[in-house]
């Protein structure tokens, strides 16, 4: 997230505020002579009890942290006559040749990219290496000498409550420091994709903490401060941060390649729900949609396939078939074990792993998905429903793709069923329910397809329930419970 200048007349957005995620910024700079000084990496060793103060500690590691300035048009892209946009953020030195970690979001769409020291030394940097999926990139200095840096944590699993130090340069004011704890662990943001289990610290952190490093009390880096939850677009105390593995790995691809290779299947996958004698039971992956020629495609895959276990790890939801199939590369082959039609086959699919399309117009086509689509046929507008469709409801729905709830913003943990069209003057359209709605919940179950919704009304009518209470998902988002008769 870009932190405004007024004086270079920004026009880019740097929060996501209203009970939303607010993504943070970065900053960098420009050269200056520097003393040439011999790299080690920075750290404390690990002392029983807490220490009176970390000034010694900050004093140690906050060489190794650096603001990050971005300009974005004007004459950083050849046009003087434009308006430039500036941004800034934070990030820290992974080696001693100058590579820095940070978030994508924080250099995305920059023409000049300057890094500052809290010393006051200034220097170029050129981005080697994004991750969107991961809001990750790694920067290069550009300069000859040789940097102090950090290392990441290596040590025991990170557990809530253990104490942590955020330093980073909020709203650009400069580089400062915060102490809190790892609040939680596993976490989700509602806009991030399926690679990150985010840890939650207290620390503040705001505006302008993006991409800069969360240290335990030894001075390795264990996340990088990645986002804040606040209604105000300040920090309330619960901030997002990627955590030491994940963001060690991808650096490490992103310096050695430039870019992420992920595995792909060609489908697009939800998660299985299944009434189970009354029970809604959730177990593997369902294929939604099948890319044409794709590996899924090649291998026999079908639609309404459930998987269960790719290779050896368990499936028990589309998170975990996306990342483990993310995890392997091209060319490689995995074996999903499925089950078809309420059957588990005998025999695992083989399948050979394809490449990750890079833009997401891409892949939604390869997963046999279009952009903006529910994933049902479109080539002709359907007919108004009778007021008695759908046993007596009024609606006329269809199946939600993967890919379509992304392109409308539902968490990757939702279901529904997308409401198509209403019968003028049913009951639904004098509710309020709109073609374009979800039906998240009825009756207090998920809707996790349109037969599940059948299955509900059968079962309400059948214990001569005049009405069913819903959970809708609006068209700008929001979420309210209503009911609708079924006389």
């Amino acid at each position: 997230m870009f932190i405004p200048k007024k004086s270079l007349n920004l026009t880019k957005s740097a929060l996501c505020s209203v009970f939303a995620v607010a993504s943070f910024a970065v900053v960098i700079n420009t050269p200056f002579t520097a003393q040439i000084v011999q790299a080690r990496p920075l750290g404390m060793s690990n002392t029983k009890g807490l220490p009176k103060s970390l000034a010694d500690l900050i004093e140690h590691v906050s060489p190794a942290v650096v603001n990050i300035k971005v300009v974005t048009g004007g004459a950083a892209a050849g046009d003087p006559t434009q308006d430039a946009t500036e941004g800034q953020g934070s990030g820290f030195i992974v080696t001693p040749d100058g590579k820095i970690v940070t978030n994508f979001h924080v250099i995305e769409g920059g023409d000049k990219i300057t890094v500052d020291f809290a010393n006051g030394e200034e220097f170029a940097a050129h981005i080697i290496g994004t991750d969107h999926e991961t809001d990750m990139a790694v920067l290069q200095i550009e300069t000859d000498r040789k940097f102090d840096y950090v290392e990441f944590h290596h040590g025991k699993k990170v557990r809530i409550g253990d104490w942590a130090l955020a330093i980073g340069n909020p709203f650009g004011i400069g580089q400062s420091s915060s102490v809190g704890i790892i609040s939680a662990i596993g976490r989700e943001r509602v806009d991030s994709g399926y690679y990150v289990d985010y840890m939650q610290t207290d620390a503040t952190v705001n505006r302008g903490n993006s991409g800069g490093p969360l240290f335990d009390f030894q001075g390795r880096v264990i996340g990088v401060n990645s986002a804040i939850y606040s209604p105000t677009g300040a920090s309330v105390g619960i901030a997002f941060v990627i955590p030491h593995y994940l963001a060690e790995d991808i650096a490490a691809d992103l310096i050695k390649f430039g870019k992420i290779n992920r595995g792909f299947l060609g489908a697009s996958l939800r998660e299985a729900v299944k009434d189970q004698g009354g029970v809604i039971v959730t177990r593997g992956a369902s294929i939604e949609s099948i890319g044409a020629d794709g590996p899924a495609f090649a291998a026999g895959l079908k639609v309404e396939d459930i998987i269960l276990r790719i290779n050896d790890t368990v499936i028990r939801n589309s998170k975990d078939a996306t990342r483990a199939i993310a995890k392997l590369r091209a060319g490689d082959y995995a074996y999903f074990e499925i089950e078809r039609k309420d059957v588990i086959l005998e025999k695992k699919i083989r399948v050979l792993i394809g490449a990750r399309p890079e833009t997401k117009d891409d892949l939604f086509l390869a997963t046999g998905s279009v952009r903006g689509s529910t994933g049902a046929s479109a080539s002709a507008a359907p007919a108004p429903p009778k007021a008695g469709s759908m046993y007596n409801t009024g609606l006329s729905l269809v199946d939600l793709s993967a890919s379509f709830r992304d392109s409308i913003g539902m968490r990757r943990d939702q279901v529904g069923a997308y409401v198509d069209a209403v019968a003028p003057g049913s009951n639904a359209a004098k509710k309020g329910i709109k073609s374009g709605m979800v039906l998240l919940e009825a009756d207090g179950q998920p809707v996790a397809s349109v037969r599940t919704f059948r299955t509900i009304v059968q079962k309400a009518k059948q214990k001569n329930q005049r009405s069913i209470t819903l959970l809708v998902r609006t068209i700008n988002g929001s979420e309210t419970y209503t009911s609708i008769s079924l006389n």
